[in-house]
């Protein structure tokens, strides 16, 4: 199964461990200025999934779009609270392992 389904269907039936699985235990979140190790990448997440607003905003979000995916690389594409986010995970071993964002206004986009 792919990675983007993966993540899709723990999402879903949110589970912490089941999310940390699917990360190399050398994964980093380039997050604009900041990296974000695995421990706080999955905390952070765990922390958005507690809320029940954030969780129905993130299952409502899962009608993104996979740009591309095989076995170096997932590109997923999805609107957010106006901007069109794109997230490239780089893969190893079949695990995330390096993700960066890019979010881009809409209006920026016509």
């Amino acid at each position: 199964m792919s990675f983007y389904k993966k993540t899709g269907e723990v999402i879903a039936d949110w589970n912490k461990e089941e999310f940390r699985k699917l990360f190399h235990e050398d994964f980093l979140f380039i997050r604009e200025t900041e990296l974000v190790t695995l421990d706080d990448h999955i905390n952070n997440f765990d922390k958005f999934m507690s809320k029940p607003e954030n969780a129905k905003e993130l299952i409502e979000r899962r009608r993104n779009a996979l740009v591309h995916e095989n076995d170096f690389v997932t590109e997923v594409r999805f609107e957010e609270k106006g901007e069109i986010v794109t997230n490239v995970f780089l893969k190893k071993d079949g695990l995330g392992w390096r993700s960066i964002v890019n979010r881009v206004p809409i209006s920026s986009t016509k």
